[in-house]
């Protein structure tokens, strides 16, 4: 199972997720501040997938779970349909396993 992303306090390093005290220099490609204030991102874009990807699990709307051809893209990788995106819905916070 995946763990749910939540907007404005995801880095798109996963070293930099893991350790919050790990050392940042220019160009190390890591999208938050080293302090925990999140740059601002980048503007959503509509992706149009592939028939194959849509079929795919991972390609599905994290916030409602539809499968879709448009997609919304923001932040990186991150998709959510037309429809959730219009209403800023984002996913709701999963704690535990279950």
């Amino acid at each position: 199972m995946g763990e749910a992303v939540f907007p404005g306090a995801w880095c798109r390093q996963r070293w930099c997720r893991d350790d919050a005290d790990a050392v940042h220099s220019p160009g190390d490609g890591c999208t938050c501040d080293p302090h925990g204030r999140v740059v601002p991102v980048e503007e959503p874009r509509v992706v149009r997938l592939k028939a194959q990807a849509v079929r795919l699990r991972a390609f599905s709307c994290r916030a409602c779970g539809a499968a879709s051809r448009d997609m919304v893209e923001q932040p990186t990788l991150f998709f959510r349909c037309l429809d959730c995106a219009a209403a800023d819905r984002w996913p709701t916070p999963r704690f535990g396993r279950g």
